[in-house]
């Protein structure tokens, strides 16, 4: 469970999105024709902004509402989580639970939430910070499992499987996106739904600096092993390079944000502060 202290942060920010309002943190921002009139009050929760509170109704019943419009009811965020092998790996599976608890919690203040696994598995859509323990919950139980899970079919099958509402909608992918399989197939999946994505690509230490000398490597999608000297590591070391510089420019040609988050810290709120950190150097997290 991300700390009280990582809360009251969060509180003070909002997700980056071509479909999220960088003035308000949580107004869409309108496109042509759409409405932006009031629709319906919810009870005062904290950190809401205090402009919406409506406080003439406060005044009548001595409770604070907050006033909804109705194009915030149309952004819909999604967070989608690599459970491949490969994320068992350095970590990478504990911070990237991480990194979708403090999403969560930052994107169930402002829009419908709803968590998605490599495997198919989904959380119910949600929205309000009442709702946050249940997001909390489904992404504690998120595990690195087998099966037909390697990033691009993952994510393409996310995209064109999952129902989306009407209006905009905000997805971001949080993966290590092993894969030989190039990634286009997945951002033409994503783009063709019309939707804003940012992915978050996570590498341990392991993967862009394996031990020195004589190695056995084990690959844990597909299950071959390969014995590699000091010539190999070097090799490597350039191929991930490659392999990291091609996915980002991929992601950027297609329109979509790209940051790339390292992995740190050893212990639970270690972790946790470096992923608060990560998200704001990759500028997912604005000031409200």
């Amino acid at each position: 469970m991300i700390s009280a202290r990582s809360r009251a942060l969060l509180d003070r920010y909002a997700l980056a999105s071509h479909v999220l309002s960088r003035e308000t943190g949580e107004r869409m921002a309108t496109e042509a024709g759409q409405s932006v009139e009031f629709h319906d009050y919810r009870p005062y929760q904290r950190g809401d902004e205090l402009r919406y509170v409506d406080w003439k109704v406060y005044a009548r019943t001595g409770r604070l509402y907050t006033r909804l419009y109705q194009a915030e009811r149309t952004i819909n965020v999604h967070l989608v989580i690599d459970t491949s092998p490969s994320m068992a790996l350095g970590d990478k599976l504990r911070y990237g639970r991480l990194v979708a608890q403090l999403l969560s919690y930052v994107a169930q203040r402002d829009a419908v939430c709803q968590v998605h696994l490599f495997d198919g598995k989904a959380s119910p859509l949600a929205w309000g910070r009442a709702a946050v323990p249940m997001a909390w919950s489904f992404i504690a139980g998120a595990a690195a499992v087998g099966g037909d899970q390697a990033p691009v079919a993952a994510i393409k099958r996310f995209a064109l499987k999952t129902r989306f509402a009407a209006g905009a909608g905000l997805v971001i992918i949080i993966s290590d996106l092993f894969d030989e399989t190039p990634l286009r197939p997945a951002l033409t999946a994503l783009k063709a739904r019309g939707l804003d994505a940012s992915f978050l690509q996570l590498v341990a230490a392991s993967d862009l600096e394996p031990t020195e000398g004589q190695l056995e490597l084990f690959d844990v999608e597909s299950g071959d092993k390969l014995q590699v000297g000091p010539d190999e590591v070097r090799a490597y070391r350039q191929a991930v390079q490659r392999f990291l510089a091609r996915t980002r420019n991929a992601v950027l040609r297609a329109g979509f944000r790209y940051s790339l988050l390292r992995v740190a810290g050893e212990d639970e709120a270690g972790l946790e502060r470096a992923a608060f950190a990560a998200l704001l150097r990759a500028g997912i997290l604005i000031r409200r």
